[in-house]
């Protein structure tokens, strides 16, 4: 039961941080984390896809949202998918898949960035954009289908043993 409550706490938070924020395409940005909240397979996915954007797009600090109660795990997670304004593109999601949970998280956040059937007209920034995350997305995939490979041949060998 008290992991509802951090899901139900995580969503708040996510709610007040985005009131008022729109998307590029001037739909409520609260709209895209709820998203990719629900596409979270487990509670730890569902909690981090609430918070994968209060640290860029509010002033509240790790330690603000450690006080919330949230797992350490959670925590180490969010910090690896919220990126820093001094990296690219590239040297974020290379921090980003030092972190099986946050990993998780962004394929769920670039899947969604990516669904285009609501989207009229790419321009080419959009085309750019596109493109970097598609490439972000499937090397992630690799990563995830690669683990779960490794996990396979680990299971199987004790089997054998």
């Amino acid at each position: 039961m008290e992991h509802l409550h951090l899901l139900e706490t995580a969503i708040r938070l996510a709610a007040k941080v985005h009131r008022g924020q729109v998307d590029r395409f001037g739909k409520p940005y609260v709209l895209h984390v709820m998203r990719v909240m629900m596409r979270g397979h487990d509670l730890e996915e569902q909690i981090l896809g609430a918070l994968h954007d209060v640290l860029e797009r509010s002033d509240l600090t790790v330690e603000d949202i450690g006080k919330k109660g949230f797992s350490p795990r959670v925590i180490k997670a969010l910090q690896h998918i919220t990126r820093d304004p001094q990296e690219t593109y590239e040297q974020y999601i290379d921090r980003v898949v030092l972190d099986n949970l946050a990993i998780r998280v962004k394929l769920h956040d670039l899947a969604d960035k990516m669904d285009l059937l609501h989207v009229e007209q790419l321009d080419p920034a959009d085309l750019k954009r596109y493109n970097k995350q598609l490439a972000a997305y499937h090397r992630m995939k690799r990563l995830v289908e690669e683990a779960k490979a490794n996990m396979q041949v680990q299971s199987d060998l004790r089997k054998v043993r």
